[in-house]
């Protein structure tokens, strides 16, 4: 159970910028939604409010019926509920909303379609929509598979939200890949490594075995601009973020060394 909530832990700690981007966004605004509720918002930015507080009772209720799709809640589905408060730094306040929303997405009875509507309705960012459906696939891994139930689930919900099936299919290979990684990694502690792992490290450099040395190198520098943190930080983004980032850029390092000594 610890090794995979330690692989999924490891996806918010450093595996996931686009959590670390929606963390911030959405962690501005928990408390005050613990507080105040929905009618409670009396900033400047009305707009922006009102997008942080749907996607902070979004995410926690979609998380409960993640949950309960194949049945049973799994400790492990509850400790990654835990995981991501902690990663949010939620008061005990607002925690203790999370976990009102997250039971309350378990009952059977309630009405998604007019939750995603809400949603759809209030929210403009893309960002904070890939990033709804990023953490509730990381959530399905939580027991270390992803039913058939829970795709089913997030399926329609990918639907109900707007994003198409090549977006969706995008997205979970990116998330699988970065959470057989750094399961593998974190398992091998040093060891030989396996095809499997070798396998995953490509994958998570989106490059392939039969491209040359060059490509995969180009491949590598890309995602390391994309991701550094010295980039980041001209563009004014916050210390958090900052070390999401560099625990990103460790990962690609990890993998671009792991796919060079298994060819030379």
């Amino acid at each position: 159970m610890w090794k995979v909530i330690g692989a999924l832990a490891g996806l918010f700690i450093g595996g996931n910028f686009l959590w670390a981007v929606a963390g911030f966004i959405v962690g501005a605004a928990a408390d005050e939604y613990a507080r105040k509720g929905k009618g409670g918002f009396t900033f400047n930015r009305v707009n922006i409010r009102e997008q942080q507080q749907a996607y902070f009772r979004t995410l926690f209720i979609l998380m409960g019926r993640l949950a309960k799709a194949d049945g049973q809640v799994s400790q492990e589905e509850i400790q990654l509920a835990q995981a991501v408060m902690q990663q949010l730094r939620l008061s005990p306040e607002a925690q203790n909303e999370a976990k009102r929303l997250f039971n309350e997405g378990k009952d059977a009875n309630f009405d998604l379609n007019s939750l995603l509507s809400h949603f759809r309705q209030t929210v403009s960012s893309e960002l904070l929509v890939q990033s709804l459906i990023d953490t509730l696939l990381v959530s399905a891994y939580a027991d270390g598979h992803f039913s058939l139930q829970e795709k089913t689930l997030v399926s329609q919900i990918c639907a109900h939200l707007g994003v198409t099936v090549s977006q969706f299919d995008a997205i979970h290979e990116r998330v699988k890949q970065q959470f057989h990684f750094r399961q593998g990694y974190d398992s091998a502690h040093g060891a030989q490594t396996s095809a499997d792992l070798l396998d995953s490290a490509y994958q998570l450099l989106g490059v392939t075995k039969d491209m040359s040395d060059a490509e995969i190198k180009k491949a590598y520098r890309r995602l390391m601009s994309q991701n550094h943190p010295d980039k980041l930080s001209s563009k004014g983004l916050p210390d958090e973020m900052i070390e999401h980032a560099k625990q990103k850029t460790q990962d690609i390092q990890s993998a671009y060394e792991m796919v060079k000594k298994a060819r030379k």
